[in-house]
């Protein structure tokens, strides 16, 4: 897989699979068996006369309740309106010590063991959440991408295929409003999306929203502040969970069934660094993964169906009419579906762009060495691993070493070998220069030679590799070691380009400055500059300038090639 792809479309690769699609399947029947555990979700055993209770007006309230409550209120010197949500609160308390006291003690005004109970349960599920959510909080957008493969696979297709300037760009088509079109295709794409589409898609969106703000509770703290001793049963005041018992209202009486394509679009994002990891069992993975989902499920349904939530809240915070917190529901889910899809677009365009650069390089490349094709390397022992590595500078080296096996011996050499051999230098420092960079070129054949024989079987470089592929397996160690060596290969090969590039523009000034410089230019022209040659002089001047001007297209192409590698 290429190192350059983006990281969806790396995960789309890894799902191309039949292994991988069979995974999918099983993880997608054995999650809409769970999602039977949420659709009583919703029905918590709320008391019948709780919300009654709530919307009754003193002046509904019989004769003497309202006397009495009158009386209290002058007694107390508090308004009646505050005397008579106290007395709610009584008989709410009351209510919940009838129904619900394996869960509270109204008397002593504490929570039981059974509660602590199902808070631990609820918070195994928010890390199980969290573990999750940590992927979708990386990228949201990847998600999104994720569910519509699920819940609109046409448009996914269109848009895979539209934001991918290689699928539907042939070259000779390209042309410069060629992106501004592609993406006008994307926003009609766009529109493709149903009624169905969008409200399958929110209803993912909503889901995973729900799942963040559970995922934000304070359960853990709930949990830290029961006092937990072995003579005892574990308990803890109503009065000091007041606050986590109303954010834990606010999110549990707005439930969202969780649709199982968000559980497999986060399984895939949660694993997605194991796909491509030979020593990694996905199927056990999926199974391990459906497991844990379903306990998390049927622990958020169990603690729904047998707490009275709400009751609570009120209850704890002494307030008869209080209401849940509203919460964000992912409506801007719209939107970060077409920035994800735009953004593949950019990182695809990117590609696509540099492709096309690189291909008209390498035909510049190839006319000017007259040749059919680049010399390939003759040993890549950082291919067929575990991790996927990739020699950056290949590009460019391989144009400098077939530079160097063909034209450099037939075309350039000779005559910068007759300029040292021949030429009266007005200046001593240039040819100093001059014989230290045509000495630097000369010895570049044997530096690619060297370089090569190291990369293979008996080299240093590639025994190091076969060594790290036959007996390590994957780990961090070993990734590092790996890495260590694809360093030093870019090393290598960047002295060896660097090197000739330097001497290239050296040669280059010194030539420049033979055919039309002065005596008293930096780069001097030759004293026999005229004679040179004897009767071939003519001639040979032409070939000089023909060399300069060779050496100035190869050291155009480098620097054109080392900006390609730069950007990808």
């Amino acid at each position: 897989m290429n190192p350059q792809v983006s990281t969806f479309d790396k995960l789309v690769n890894s799902l191309s699979t039949e292994e991988a699609q069979t995974m999918l399947a099983n993880i997608a029947e054995n999650m809409k068996m769970s999602e039977e555990l949420q659709t009583d979700s919703k029905t918590e055993p709320l008391l019948i006369d709780a919300q009654v209770k709530k919307d009754i007006k003193i002046n509904d309230e019989p004769f003497f309740i309202r006397l009495w409550l009158h009386l209290k209120s002058f007694f107390k010197s508090l308004p009646v309106e505050t005397v008579y949500e106290e007395e709610l609160i009584r008989r709410l308390g009351k209510d919940l010590q009838h129904n619900y006291k394996q869960y509270i003690n109204i008397k002593a005004n504490t929570f039981t063991k059974d509660f602590y109970e199902l808070l631990r349960e609820l918070r195994k599920t928010q890390l199980f959440f969290t573990s999750l959510l940590s992927a979708y909080d990386v990228d949201k957008g990847n998600f999104y991408l994720l569910v519509s493969s699920f819940v609109a696979p046409d448009v996914y297709l269109k848009l895979m295929h539209n934001t991918d300037p290689f699928n539907c760009v042939p070259t000779a088509q390209a042309n410069a409003n060629l992106r501004s079109e592609l993406l006008k295709k994307i926003d009609e794409s766009f529109s493709l999306m149903t009624t169905e589409y969008k409200t399958g898609m929110y209803q993912a969106a909503n889901a995973i929203e729900w799942m963040r703000h559970f995922c934000e509770l304070s359960i853990d703290k709930a949990v830290l502040r029961f006092t937990v001793n072995p003579s005892i049963e574990p308990s803890c005041s109503v009065y000091l969970l007041a606050a986590e018992i109303g954010s834990l209202a606010s999110v549990l009486t707005t439930i969202k069934p969780i649709p199982d394509v968000v559980l497999q679009a986060l399984f895939l994002l949660s694993k997605q660094d194991k796909f491509n990891d030979k020593a990694v069992n996905m199927n056990e993975e999926s199974v391990e993964f459906v497991s844990q989902a379903s306990h998390a499920l049927e622990a958020i349904k169990q603690f729904a169906v047998k707490i009275p939530i709400l009751e609570l809240a009120r209850y704890t915070l002494k307030s008869i009419h209080w209401e849940p917190q509203r919460l964000e529901e992912g409506e801007d889910w719209f939107q970060l579906f077409k920035v994800a899809w735009k953004k593949r677009f950019n990182e695809r365009w990117q590609l696509w762009s540099a492709e096309q650069k690189r291909a008209q390089l390498t035909r510049k490349m190839l006319d000017l060495l007259k040749i059919d094709k680049l010399e390939p390397l003759l040993y890549r022992p950082w291919e067929d691993l575990w991790l996927v590595l990739r020699f950056k500078r290949e590009f460019s080296f391989s144009f400098l070493a077939t530079f160097f096996s063909t034209l450099y011996v037939s075309f350039v050499q000779p005559v910068l070998k007759i300029l040292l051999m021949e030429g009266n230098f007005y200046r001593r420092e240039n040819l100093a220069e001059y014989t230290s960079a045509f000495t630097v070129l000369e010895k570049q054949q044997s530096c690619i030679s060297t370089f090569e024989s190291r990369l293979s079987p008996e080299g240093e470089i590639g025994a190091a590799f076969i060594q790290l592929k036959e007996k390590t397996m994957a780990s961090l160690k070993s990734k590092n070691s790996l890495e260590a060596l694809m360093k030093n290969i870019e090393t290598e090969a960047k002295q060896i380009i660097t090197s000739s590039q330097n001497a290239f523009k050296t040669l280059i000034a010194l030539l420049n400055g033979f055919i039309d410089g002065n005596k008293n230019s930096v780069y001097a022209p030759l004293v026999n500059w005229s004679i040179i040659q004897g009767n071939d002089n003519v001639d040979f001047r032409m070939r000089v300038e023909g060399v300069k001007n060779f050496l100035q297209e190869v050291t155009s192409i480098l620097t054109d090639a080392d900006k390609i590698e730069g950007d990808v």
